[in-house]
């Protein structure tokens, strides 16, 4: 037997012209019912009649009402998905805002009650992006920051957290990863930003990222990952960018 979330989860499934006729023979059945009882009761010689125009009448002054009101109701249902949506991600790239980035990742990193694999931070930034901008113009740049956006998408697991932290830097939490999980993406990574540079037509000027790998230790804080993949970041970028530096390097040179 079906229970109300499910019956409610079918009827929100329908689309408004559906839930209006739905409703609307509901409401006829509900109505032809109580004409049903109470005319047999007391005027049963009338009853087919009566009927007919209880039907005819729900349906011509029920359907308009309630289809106004369902359209209604779904356009304000597709704006606040539009408003949850816009306060989640960017407007540029569509990868999660540096807020929501955040939260999510520190849910997950606080859901984690082993010792095992946890994770991995990516911090990564897009190698001397103010050059294409001077060169190619800001449109481009912005271009350039789409594809970047695409890149990483399409080389994360679903149950791996991106986002775009501001600028030209984006982060990847890749979820229950160690070192050599997170490095193989790392080289997906490095592999499918090259490509951008022949896909906007930019001739010589290559598109490269650096990117800072740390891996998340139990109990350690999102701050403290987010920390040592930054500082890793900076190690990438001072042996010359296009490449991934590891959060050990950081402390092996220390």
């Amino acid at each position: 037997m079906l229970g109300p979330d499910r019956i409610a989860a079918r009827f929100n499934a329908l689309t408004v012209l559906g839930q209006s006729c739905l409703i609307v023979a509901v409401a006829a059945a509900g109505a032809d019912l109580l004409t049903l009882v109470f005319y047999s009761i007391f005027f049963s010689d009338r009853l087919v009649l009566d009927l007919l125009l209880t039907s005819v009448i729900v349906l011509f002054v029920a359907s308009p009402l309630i289809y106004f009101f369902l359209r209604r109701s779904a356009r304000f249902a597709e704006l606040a998905a539009e408003l949850e949506t816009a306060n989640r991600t960017g407007e540029l790239t569509g990868l999660l805002n540096r807020k929501t980035f955040l939260g999510e990742t520190r849910r997950l990193v606080g859901t984690r009650e082993t010792n095992g694999s946890t994770g991995a931070m990516l911090f990564i930034d897009a190698d001397h992006f103010k050059a294409i901008n001077d060169s190619f113009g800001h449109a481009t740049g912005d271009a350039v920051l789409r594809e970047i956006g695409s890149a990483l998408k399409s080389c994360i697991r679903e149950s791996d957290v991106v986002g775009r932290l501001g600028g030209e830097e984006f982060a990847v939490f890749v979820d229950k990863a160690d070192f050599a999980q997170a490095a193989a993406l790392c080289g997906r990574i490095h592999q499918k930003v090259k490509e951008i540079s022949r896909t906007l037509g930019l001739g010589s000027r290559s598109v490269t990222v650096s990117i800072g790998l740390s891996a998340h230790e139990f109990g350690q804080e999102l701050e403290a990952l987010l920390s040592a993949a930054d500082r890793a970041l900076y190690v990438a970028k001072s042996k010359g960018r296009d490449c991934t530096a590891q959060a050990v390097e950081v402390r092996a040179a220390a």
